[in-house]
């Protein structure tokens, strides 16, 4: 018989030179990081809170919840620019080197706002005289003052016929679905139906295709300075300008728009820009060029500015049995019960969604007859964004178009 001994000593010694194969243990495999490549997504916030620029109290109302798909995001590299740094000159330079008016504007806003008055000297050096702003508001009297139309026959006609066209309503239908879930997402915390914001950037931009290709340095700064009627609102303005772009660290010359000084998609004024602009989608910039932050900012300036209210209608067409219509006076700002309407023969054409307080009495001149129609307080909350009947009316007509062409109704 074997001993064991005699058999465990050998096959110890073998397995000890390697002569013995064993099992070997599983690696661990450490994963490696990919390349330091800075990526950007459009995924919003998963927070529910947005930061405002103004918080303004909502009602004890429920919203319909309506689930639209969270964007997915896309990812791109993110273009590396050159962080802006601000210059500064002891001197002021170009066009309005010798403006003492400048000079003052300079130094108020200096004083006023501890802003760097060396930096404010390199900012208006930048400057160019925007002679077509000039000309736009005829300062010079270069051209003969341009004549009301709004109440000639048939103006709504010409008016209505440069926004309500079937590319337009086909654009607005295509931004309405690539924006879904930000337009709901305002209708969820401001309460604003999402045809109205559509509306807002058709009217003003179609849909992104003109934003404006003016400097707003160079206009509000030209404007301040060479339109005496109105010097103290784009002196205002442009002190609000020179204020955001130190806030959000954008060079003086970058921001292009109107000729009045009104820029991105929702073509906000400096001012409104610093009290009503969000940043919605939560990536840490207010950008009115962003489709997000435009949607946003337009919802809270609705309610901010223009004191929407909820579950309110905008405006009724309503039959009257003649084909012209004078004696009272007219426009958003006017003020009538229904029933003192309803008395000088006027009818409502559907229920008005149940609305029974006082209206405005909008007319609008067509070709065949004047068309008579009642506004609520929403009505007039549009005409905070431009007050003028006609402007408020294709927002809405608009806004109801596109809303047909996405659920048929």
């Amino acid at each position: 018989m074997i001993d064991k001994k005699t058999i465990l000593i050998p096959l110890a010694l073998l397995i000890a030179t390697g002569c013995v194969p064993t099992k070997k243990p599983k690696k661990h495999t450490i994963p490696v990081s990919a390349p330091a490549t800075a990526v950007v997504t459009n995924r919003p916030s998963s927070s529910n809170t947005i930061p405002l620029a103004t918080t303004y109290p909502m009602p004890n109302v429920t919203i319909p919840q309506t689930n639209y798909p969270q964007p997915q995001p896309q990812v791109q590299a993110i273009p590396i620019e050159p962080a802006y740094i601000p210059q500064r000159s002891p001197y002021l330079q170009g066009t309005y080197a010798s403006s003492y008016k400048l000079k003052q504007i300079i130094a108020n806003i200096a004083q006023k706002h501890h802003y760097d008055q060396y930096e404010l000297n390199a900012i208006f050096s930048t400057v160019h005289r925007d002679t077509i702003a000039l000309d736009k508001y005829n300062v010079y009297k270069t051209s003969k003052p341009k004549q009301s139309k709004t109440t000639s026959v048939g103006s709504w006609d010409k008016y209505r016929g440069n926004f309500l066209t079937s590319s337009r309503i086909n654009k607005g239908l295509a931004f309405w679905q690539e924006n879904a879930y930000y337009l709901n997402k305002a209708y969820q915390q401001y309460g604003i139906p999402p045809e109205y914001i559509v509306g807002i950037i058709g009217v003003e931009t179609n849909f992104g295709g003109f934003t404006g290709k003016h400097s707003i340095l160079d206009a509000l700064t030209t404007l301040a300075l060479e339109y005496k009627k109105r010097s103290k609102f784009f002196t205002s303005e442009l002190e609000n300008y020179v204020l955001m772009i130190r806030d959000e660290k954008i060079h003086p010359q970058k921001i292009k728009g109107s000729y009045a000084g009104a820029f991105g998609l929702a073509q906000f004024m400096p001012s409104s820009f610093r009290e009503y602009a969000v940043d919605f989608n939560g990536d840490g910039h207010t950008n009115l060029f962003n489709k997000a932050d435009a949607i946003g900012s337009i919802a809270n300036y609705f309610v901010g500015r223009g004191k929407w209210q909820m579950h309110v209608p905008v405006t009724m067409k309503t039959y009257y049995n003649k084909r012209r219509f004078y004696g009272l006076a007219t426009g958003f700002k006017t003020n009538y019960s229904q029933s003192y309407l309803m008395q000088l023969g006027m009818r409502p054409s559907s229920n008005f969604a149940g609305y029974k307080g006082n209206v405005s009495l909008i007319k609008l001149s067509r070709y065949d007859r004047d068309e008579l129609w009642w506004g609520t307080p929403n009505f007039r909350a549009i005409t905070r964004y431009n007050p003028k009947d006609h402007y408020a009316m294709a927002v809405h007509q608009l806004a109801q178009a596109i809303k047909k062409a996405r659920y048929g109704r």
